[in-house]
This record gives structure tokens, sequence and C-alpha cells, in this order.
């Protein structure tokens, strides 16, 4: 008992530590269902314009976003009705579905044709700690553009910049051993931008024959 109260402690201080540094628009590393990935509120610029510096990443190359649940795409001006049979089979999970909204995002976000990516990751705490933040958060691996993506802590505290990541969250990842698929969804359109755990038949078995296939 006395053990299983202090890792349910040890989760909420994460928890609320992590959720701290987000509002006040710092960097954090996170564990997710696939590899660590680093976190910041997508909402501040500031915030934004640091975690592509960091990665070394092109600005025109858009980050995708975590959220808690598909309801929460209702937020941010997607209508998923046409394919919510997909976000039931497959999230959470390790796919990451890049679609058309109609709110204002930064441009490190959002696609020139106003499309942007959107994941529900399947681990409690990222899950938990978007809830806490009341903001979606951005899901980009925690490395270098270009560089091996990492499930070990080890290496992100030799890798990253600690003066600028300001928490490592001490939780496993989960068990996929892959980042995860990534697919477009347009009009009667689905695009395979990176097979990942997820495959392509696997989706068009829950999409069906409405959608031509890419």
């Amino acid at each position: 008992m006395g053990s299983e109260m202090c890792i349910r402690d040890s989760y909420h201080i994460e928890l609320n530590s992590a959720s701290k540094f987000l509002g006040e628009g710092q960097i954090i590393a996170i564990p997710t269902d696939t590899y660590y990935g680093l976190a910041c509120d997508p909402f501040n610029f500031e915030a934004l314009n640091k975690l592509f510096e960091l990665k070394e990443r092109d600005i025109r190359k858009p980050l995708p976003l975590l959220i808690s649940a598909k309801e929460d795409l209702l937020n941010y001006g997607v209508d998923y009705s046409e394919f919510e049979n997909l976000l039931d089979a497959f999230w959470p999970g390790p796919l990451t579905i890049v679609m058309k909204t109609k709110h204002k995002f930064y441009s490190g976000l959002i696609e020139n044709d106003g499309y942007v990516g959107f994941r529900v990751p399947n681990l409690d705490f990222v899950r938990d700690l978007i809830k806490s933040s009341g903001n979606p958060i951005t899901g980009t691996s925690a490395n270098i553009s270009g560089q091996p993506e990492t499930k070990d802590i080890n290496v992100l505290k030799d890798s990253l910049d600690l003066n600028i990541v300001k928490m490592i969250i001490s939780i496993n990842c989960g068990k996929e051993q892959s980042a995860s698929t990534v697919i477009k969804l347009s009009k009667g359109r689905m695009e395979m931008l990176r097979e990942g755990p997820i495959k392509s038949n696997e989706i068009k078995e829950i999409l069906g024959n409405g959608y031509k296939y890419e």
C-alpha cells in the first residue's frame, strides 16, 4: 500500500510540475506511446519558436499536436463526422491524422492549405497532462531533426540542452517500436505520409471504398 501511494504521489507531482512549466511557456520532454517527445504550449509563440530552434527544424515543416480525446477536435474547428469510425478504431494510439481545421494556428503548426496533424496518444500521463494544461501540446520527437528517436531517458539527458528543456518526465514510454503512422484526410482522399505501426490496409478496411487512396 505504501509503495502504491508513493507511485501515485510521484505521478501527480510530475504531472503538476509539467503542467506548470507548460503554462510558463517552457519546453519539457515527455514520454509517449512511441518515443520521448518535446512538448510546449502551441499557443505560446515564443515557446514554439524556441522548440523549432532547439530541434533545428524548418518552420515550413509543421509540428503535430497531441490532444486528450477526439472531442477536443471540436474546439479547433474540425468536423470529424465523416471519419469518426477511424478515430474510434485507432485512437488513442499511434495514428497521426492531418485534417482540415478552421482554427487559426501559428505557421509552425498549420500547412498552407489549412491542415493540422492531430493525435491522441495511448499513454495516460500525456492525456492527463493535456487535460491539466487545458490546451493541446506539441507532439514532436525529442531529438534534433533527422536524428534517431529514443525511449532512453539517459540519451535525452546527454543530447538535449537542459537549459532549454526544463523538465524530463521520468515515466516509461509505451511499447510501440516505431513512430506513429501519419495520414492526411481530405475530401474523399486518404494520403499515406508515413507508414508506422498502423498499416495502410488496416486504415482502408475502416474507411471503406468512399476514399481514394494514395
